[in-house]
Formats: C-alpha cells, sequence, structure tokens
C-alpha cells in the first residue's frame, strides 16, 4: 500500500473552528425543533442518514471519516463543509476539549473563543493551564445550578467526589436508600438532558468542568466559614470582654465638683 493509499485511509476530523460550526447548528436545531432536549445518537442518525457509529467518530473528532461524511453531516444542518473544517488525525486536543466540557456546546463556544484570543487557537497550551472553569463558564454552571433540585444536588455532589463512573444501584445504596427509584430516575433523565452528568452504558459520572466546579465551590465555602469563625469572638473572650466592661462601669472615679464663686 503506496502512503497515499494510507493517507486517504485516515480520512479526515474536525478542526475546532469546524467543530464549533457544527455544534452551534445542532444546539439551534435542539433549540428550535426539539425542545431544548439534546439530540440522541439515533435522533441524529434519523436525520443524517448516517449510523450512530459513524456519528460517534464525527463528534469525537478522534478517528478520521470520509470528506463526505462530513459532507452530510453539515447539509443535514444546512451548513457548507469548507476547507478550514476539516483536518487530517494529528492531535487528541480537540477531542480531550470536547469531553472535559461534556460536549455542552456554549461551554465549549466559550473556551473556543478564550483559546482564539488567549492563545492563538492552541488547544493544548489551554489544556496545559489546567483550569476549565471561568469567568462566562463560571457562571453559565452557576445559572445551571439554581435550578438543581435537592436529589440533583445530591447525585452531582457524589458523583463529583468520586473519580470512577457509578451504576444506578450503586447511587441509590450510597446517596439515599430513602428516594424513591422514579425519582432518582427522574433526576438523573433532567441532569443529562443539562449535560451536568454524562451516562456511558449504565454507568453515570460528571465531566471534569463540572467535578472543577464543584470542588471549587466547596473550597470557597469552606474558606468563607474559616474566615467567619475566626472573626466570630469565642464565649470566653466574650465572657471576659463583659466583665471588663463591668468593672470599667464601676470603677470610674467621681469627678470633683467645682463650686463657681460669686
Amino acid at each position: 500500500m503506496n502512503p497515499l493509499q494510507r493517507r486517504r485511509k485516515r480520512g479526515v476530523i474536525l478542526t475546532p473552528q469546524g467543530f464549533e460550526k457544527l455544534q452551534t447548528a445542532k444546539c439551534q436545531a435542539q433549540s428550535w425543533e426539539n425542545l431544548d432536549k439534546r439530540y440522541t445518537l439515533e435522533d441524529l442518525s434519523d436525520r443524517t442518514g448516517l449510523d450512530p457509529d459513524t456519528l460517534m467518530k464525527v463528534f469525537h473528532c478522534q478517528v478520521g471519516v470520509d470528506k463526505q461524511t462530513l459532507n452530510t453531516c453539515f447539509r443535514a444542518f444546512n451548513l457548507l463543509l469548507e476547507p478550514s473544517d476539516y483536518q487530517l488525525p494529528r492531535t487528541s486536543d480537540l477531542h480531550q476539549l470536547i469531553e472535559s466540557y461534556a460536549d455542552n456546546p456554549l461551554a465549549l463556544n466559550i473556551a473556543f473563543n478564550k483559546i482564539d484570543k488567549l492563545f492563538d487557537g492552541n488547544i493544548s497550551e489551554f489544556l496545559n493551564q489546567k483550569t476549565l472553569v471561568f469567568g462566562e463558564i463560571s457562571q453559565l454552571l452557576k445559572e445551571h445550578f439554581k435550578h438543581v433540585s435537592d436529589t440533583e444536588n445530591l447525585i452531582i455532589g457524589w458523583l463529583a467526589g468520586n473519580s470512577q463512573p457509578a451504576s444506578l444501584s450503586e447511587l441509590r445504596s450510597q446517596i439515599s436508600p430513602t428516594i424513591p427509584t422514579p425519582q432518582l430516575l427522574d433526576a438523573l433523565e433532567s441532569l443529562q438532558e443539562r449535560s451536568l452528568v454524562e451516562k456511558n452504558a449504565y454507568l453515570f459520572s460528571v465531566s471534569p468542568m463540572i467535578r472543577e466546579y464543584i470542588n471549587h465551590q466547596l473550597i470557597q465555602k469552606q474558606i468563607s466559614s474559616n474566615i467567619k469563625q475566626q472573626q466570630r469572638p469565642s464565649q470566653k473572650h466574650r465572657s471576659i470582654t463583659t466583665r471588663e466592661k463591668s468593672k470599667l462601669s464601676f470603677n470610674i472615679p467621681a469627678l470633683p465638683v467645682v463650686k463657681q464663686q460669686g
């Protein structure tokens, strides 16, 4: 097999620009046509005519596909595939970035803008900073967490504290056996739709972005608690202060009365 044939067999993957373009179009279609619900692989397969395995390759940007596949995918969302939208597979940086942000289109768009402005489009240099949550992404997550229920909060918090994915039965036994199974299932489904929890086969986990945000919130809460504790005088100190004030109030010498001479 000659080098040209090997090159053709490798196929192409999306560039950060091409991925962002496709993700934005998909997000808009989900909002306008699917009531803001995320497309499943089956939904995307029906829309594009591509099988789920091929679609996973397209969106994971790690294994090459032929250019016609990308064309088909772009046309399904009324997009034109341009040369700047694809490249030969040569790095896993883009794939790592996508996984870090749990394929969240809004968070990825913010990250891509930051990478363009501060790192001249160098994804590897951005990933080397080991910081996923900042500025607009932090605000985006803050808004998401305003609408998280108590049950959902328990799920996210427990998953964020564990590096390994967990099954439904493990979640039920570890979080709270008293939570009814239907309630737990509803909470997991809701979290998945909002990209706050990921599911691979039958195991659930949170993305590095969510884990970093949760851990940062816990650290901030601990710091705030420590500051308040340091500022609050101890019971013993308050007792001494009260006694000293009492002494002062009774030991002030009387001032002599000066009579005015007539």
